[in-house]
């Protein structure tokens, strides 16, 4: 069987076998499946702390503080506070010109 082709990246990546090993371990049922955000509970505090690992993973990777690291729930709202953060960061104020060529 030949090896398919994907061309559409846009939308989604095929996952790399080093991530899907690591991700292993958080996905079965024996797995972190809580809510980091619920810290009432053990499920919730477990998925903190492997959420906090990755964000010091990240930062390692990049040489940046942990506090540096932002998750964000995709693409679009990582180019919103990108955009943002770049118009917060001029010294001078500016016409800020933005155009929609997705997502409209």
């Amino acid at each position: 069987m030949k090896t398919p082709i994907y061309l559409d990246y846009a939308a989604t990546t095929p996952t790399d076998p080093a991530v899907v090993a690591v991700m292993s371990r958080y996905l079965g049922p024996d797995g972190v499946f809580g809510n980091p955000a619920s810290r009432f509970h053990s499920f919730g505090r477990d998925a903190e702390e492997a959420v906090e690992q990755a964000r010091v993973h990240v930062a390692d990777l990049i040489n940046a503080d942990p506090r540096e690291i932002v998750w964000t729930s995709g693409a679009t709202e990582s180019d919103n506070l990108a955009i943002k953060g770049a118009v917060a960061a001029c010294a001078e104020p500016r016409r800020k010109e933005l155009r929609y060529s997705e997502h409209r």
